[in-house]
């Protein structure tokens, strides 16, 4: 029986530059509306409670209107339609803005691993063990 550490899918560095993005998310498909739903449960709760979504259309191959989240409240989501920035722009209740790059599904581990460790604090579910 070997056991497999699965490997973190997003990290956060909330920055002050406005102009760089806060963190990486590297979901497993291109379904933003059970994706989503992921990403904001990684989210720590000291970092704000997000209210809106701005996402890119070219990573995604649905486009919600809105996300259910944890199955009380929905997520407002958007897009423009020309945003082929590979990104998302989280809105939080307090008003800020956190940017969020987003690696394609399909991306190579270690690719997906390098652009992740830039960042500094590595979420969940990083230390999850799956029997194999």
């Amino acid at each position: 029986m070997a056991t497999q550490v699965q490997q973190p899918r997003f990290a956060l560095e909330l920055c002050d530059d406005r102009r760089a993005p806060d963190g990486a998310w590297w979901p497993r498909s291109r379904v933003l509306n059970d994706e989503l739903t992921d990403l904001i449960g990684w989210w720590p709760p000291d970092a704000g409670r997000i209210v809106r979504v701005i996402y890119s259309p070219p990573d995604w191959d649905d486009r919600p209107r809105s996300v259910a989240v944890a199955g009380r409240r929905r997520i407002k989501t958007g897009n423009f339609p020309h945003d082929d920035t590979h990104r998302l722009t989280l809105s939080l209740l307090g008003g800020q803005r956190r940017v969020i790059t987003v690696i394609p599904p399909d991306s190579d581990q270690a690719d997906a691993s390098r652009v992740l460790h830039s960042f500094g604090r590595q979420t969940p579910p990083g230390d999850v063990r799956l029997e194999v």
